[in-house]
């Protein structure tokens, strides 16, 4: 079950055509792909398999609720599933390798500083994350961005970039 569906891409990180069976497809397998890996990197892997597993019990319990519902976390998760979706929708995969798509009424535009844009948001949040662990005891309790300054990447044993670390439009 995931924490974040189609419906969630608004405003900012809105997706074009969402309505098409197709797109909603294609951008569940980046949501099932990403918000795992997200969510290791910013609770741990403990508090993260609870907060999974805590989810699909019935009832919900109302600490897990308030993670999901009253925190920052869903917005960061649309944001890093975001970046990568609009990232891998810049070119298409073809038989013949890598092909730009060619319009007919609109021309295409550079869509790096928006998805530079959505990462840098998602890391602003996560710099400012915290629980309260008497009540998430398994949160990895640290400065997330002195561990950043002190350990660099390090310290980021995911899978995917460093939640922690901003991006230019040049991706560095």
């Amino acid at each position: 079950m995931s924490i974040i569906t189609y419906n969630d891409f608004k405003g900012e990180q809105n997706i074009a055509a969402i309505s098409n069976i197709g797109i909603r497809e294609s951008l569940q397998v980046f949501i099932d792909e990403y918000e795992p890996l997200f969510l290791e990197s910013l609770l741990g892997d403990a508090l993260a398999a609870e907060f999974v597993a805590g989810l699909a019990l019935a009832p919900i319990d109302p600490k897990w609720l308030f993670l999901r519902d009253n925190t920052s976390l869903k917005k960061m998760l649309v944001c890093c599933v975001y970046y990568h979706y609009r990232q891998n929708e810049i070119t298409l995969t073809s038989g013949t390798g890598e092909v730009k798509s060619k319009n007919e009424n609109s021309n295409p535009v550079n869509v790096i500083d928006k998805c530079t844009k959505s990462w840098n948001n998602m890391v602003h949040m996560a710099r400012k994350f915290t629980l309260d662990r008497s009540i998430y005891p398994d949160y990895p309790h640290r400065n997330t961005v002195w561990v950043y300054e002190m350990w660099g990447n390090y310290c980021n044993r995911s899978r995917i970039d460093n939640i922690y670390e901003f991006k230019n439009s040049l991706g560095l």
